[in-house]
Order: C-alpha cells, then sequence, then structure tokens
C-alpha cells in the first residue's frame, strides 16, 4: 500500500520500504539516528517513518481470521438462518472500489 504524500510503501509481510523521492524533502524534518549497526552504517528513522513502522506492528499482530464470526456464521448456514444480502455486497464492493482508485494516480 503506498499513501499519498509519503515516503514509505507498506507491505504487510515485508515492512516499511522508502519510496524513491519526486521531489526534495523538507530540510526542517525530524529524524532519529540509532547507533551503528553491522559494516558501520546508521539508520535513521524520522518520527513519521517510527510511527508508520508502529501501525505495520499492529496490523501484523492482528489475526487476518475473525474465528468468532466465522464460527456465528458456519452455525447460521447450518441452520438454514443465513442470507446474503446481494444489495449490501455490491455497495460494499463499490466503495472498496472507489476508496483504493483515490489513491490510484
Amino acid at each position: 500500500m503506498e499513501i499519498p504524500g509519503n515516503e514509505f510503501r507498506i507491505n504487510k509481510n515485508k515492512g516499511v520500504s522508502e519510496v524513491p523521492p519526486k521531489q526534495n524533502k523538507p530540510a526542517a524534518e525530524k529524524v532519529a539516528t540509532a547507533g551503528p549497526v553491522a559494516g558501520g552504517e546508521q539508520i535513521a528513522l524520522s518520527v513519521k517513518a517510527k510511527g508508520i513502522q508502529k501501525a505495520l506492528e499492529t496490523v501484523q499482530a492482528t489475526p487476518d481470521i475473525r474465528t468468532e464470526k466465522i464460527n456465528r456464521i458456519k452455525t447460521e448456514i447450518a441452520e438454514g438462518r443465513f442470507q446474503i444480502n446481494s444489495e449490501k455486497v455490491a455497495e460494499k464492493i463499490l466503495s472498496e472500489l472507489l476508496t483504493e482508485s483515490e489513491f490510484i494516480e
């Protein structure tokens, strides 16, 4: 997922990666610097990058499967009570498409 106006891309499995800059960044951006790492290199993360990394860790810690909801739906299907509202499904699909298209250039 790339966030417009941001220089980072979030990938749930690979973490936060930097997107090549399209324009010059402001010089006044706050940067936190970690100590030396293997090979004598340094890592510098902006406050914004630290926030993005924390959000990514939260997403990764959240289970992809909502077990309670799945069990409820399985029970409803078995009892013949589960009904699909095709209008709501269509609205949700269109809503998702419109939301995604806002981030596509």
